[in-house]
């Protein structure tokens, strides 16, 4: 019998509740509690086992005095096999004198060890069972009270520091996917402390601000706020409305100032206050948004309903001035008359049929539901009948097209195809006031068919070269406002021209008319 003193057990203990208060290495601890305990106990063999959180299997975590073979084939046991799992649904140590002969019996493995007594004992904190203590002896022994009094109180320890192990593994994977999800934020977060210092600044925050915020954070709000008040134009009333906002975080609505920098930009600042469960104030939150573009696009919507409406009250109202002329029952007009309005009307009419269709392809656009249906196509055709058409329109252009005689068929959506051509073939006779020839040009590349059209008119400027095919864009100059147009035809060609898998762009220089180009797949050649 293995005889220990009461300051040799305490010693133990104490060395082991010094190691769990001491470090939050859970490998460190289990070793070195484990083999504290083997020292004390007087035994050279044992085990900690882990209970598994998402299988309930015990999972061997550390272990000394047994060989590699038993590493092997007890690194995972399942918790209703053997003693081990009987001792895992008992609320006190399990002792057994021999192993082989308990009804429960034991694993092979331990026979092959020579384990013939053993005690296992269930690790717990807080009501919950985290592991599993195994002490065992290749020599028939029956652990006393005492020993079961001792191994009680060290597993308590044991328990404990498994559990606060978990509990800062847990911390620290909400800490992760915390920081994650705000350096993943496309708004700028910034966290100021109840002492109104600067905590935590997201990347997007720096992005938006251009600002080193390892030098601000620490540091008080106003200095931020002085930051900022540096790289506006209105500093002073900036400022104060940042103030203002940061004093009353639940009704202050959102701040919005523009960067003086460039590129000049747009953000919109919104504070919110920060309190824990119980409801205590912590602080207060700064969400930052760069709202560049959408205070561009809603400009460029209301440029195009302004534009829209005047185009649609144009047509509108010649029809309803000519119509009204043709129904006045004091007046008789000859026939040449009536055919020249009733000519007016029916222009009219197409030019308003067009702008609302226009309208829808746009809108079909907006929603990705524009489609087109490829067919063989003679693109030879499709440009003589633009030319054709457009030349009858207009005595100041020349308009020819040139084409190799043997032009191979595209792969293309009649419809849709002729609506871009005759697209870019009206604003090449819209923007040569002083009329010149107008080109329909096709060559053949390796796998798609290029068509250009060319003009000698007043050309495009260079700041609205890059934007001239965007969305709701229209160029504001004086020819465009001279010239009329809703400015959707150019964003309508390039998503048809996309729809198909091709490309459109624009070479052009103010003044020196400008050059439209589009690719079209070619069809495949027929078989045989």
């Amino acid at each position: 019998m293995f005889d220990r003193s009461r300051s040799a057990e305490l010693a133990a203990l104490t060395t082991i509740a010094a190691q769990v208060n001491c470090t939050q290495d859970l490998d460190e601890i289990l070793r070195n509690a484990l083999g504290t305990t083997l020292e004390v106990i007087g035994e050279d063999s044992g085990e900690i086992f882990l209970v598994d959180e998402d299988t309930g299997q015990l999972m061997l975590y550390t272990h000394q005095g047994v060989s590699q073979d038993f590493v092997a084939q007890e690194n995972v046991v399942d918790s209703n096999e053997c003693l081990c799992g009987l001792a895992l649904k008992s609320p006190h140590p399990l002792v057994v004198s021999d192993m082989i002969a308990h009804p429960a019996r034991t694993r092979n493995a331990c026979v092959r060890e020579g384990f013939y007594s053993c005690i296992r004992l269930p690790l717990s904190a807080r009501g919950d069972v985290l592991g599993l203590l195994n002490i065992q002896s290749r020599n028939q022994r029956d652990f006393t009270p005492a020993d079961q009094e001792l191994l009680t109180a060290i597993g308590n320890q044991i328990g404990i520091a498994i559990a606060n192990a978990r509990l800062i593994e847990d911390a620290e994977q909400r800490r992760a996917t915390l920081d994650s999800v705000m350096n993943s934020l496309v708004d700028g977060l910034i966290l100021v402390d109840k002492r109104g210092r600067i905590a935590y600044a997201n990347p997007c925050a720096e992005d938006i601000l251009e600002l080193p915020f390892q030098s601000l954070t620490g540091k008080t709000l106003d200095a931020l706020e002085r930051e900022i008040a540096r790289r506006v134009d209105q500093a002073q009333e900036v400022t104060t409305e940042l103030q203002a906002a940061a004093k009353d975080v639940q009704n202050t609505p959102a701040v919005e100032f523009s960067l003086s920098v460039q590129p000049v930009r747009t953000l919109q600042t919104r504070f919110f206050p920060i309190h824990d469960n119980a409801g205590d104030h912590l602080g207060i939150g700064l969400l930052l948004r760069d709202i560049t573009r959408e205070r561009e696009l809603d400009e460029m919507k209301s440029q195009l309903l302004a534009t829209v409406s005047h185009e649609l009250r144009t047509p509108l109202a010649s029809i309803k001035g000519f119509a009204t002329t043709l129904l006045r029952e004091d007046v008789t007009w000859d026939e040449e008359s009536r055919h020249e309005f009733l000519s007016i009307i029916d222009r009219e009419s197409d030019r308003l049929a067009e702008l609302i269709g226009n309208l829808l392809d746009m809108s079909r656009i907006e929603a990705g539901t524009l489609h087109v249906e490829p067919e063989p196509t003679d693109l030879r055709f499709i440009m003589e009948e633009t030319a054709d058409e457009f030349q009858r329109m207009t005595h100041e252009h020349r308009i020819r097209v040139l084409a190799p005689p043997r032009l191979p068929f595209a792969l293309a959506d009649p419809r849709r195809t002729r609506q871009v051509l005759r697209n870019l073939v009206e604003n090449a006779v819209k923007y040569s006031p002083d009329g010149g020839a107008i080109t329909i040009t096709a060559s053949v590349k390796p796998r798609h068919l290029e068509i250009s059209v060319v003009d000698e008119g007043i050309g495009i400027g260079p700041d609205q070269l890059e934007r001239i095919f965007d969305r709701f864009y229209q160029a504001d100059s004086a020819s465009t406002r001279r010239v009329g147009g809703s400015g959707l035809g150019l964003s309508i060609c390039k998503a048809i021209v996309e729809a198909h898998g091709g490309e459109i762009w624009v070479q052009s220089e103010q003044g020196a008319g400008s050059v439209f180009y589009f690719t079209i797949p070619m069809a495949p050649l027929p078989e045989g």
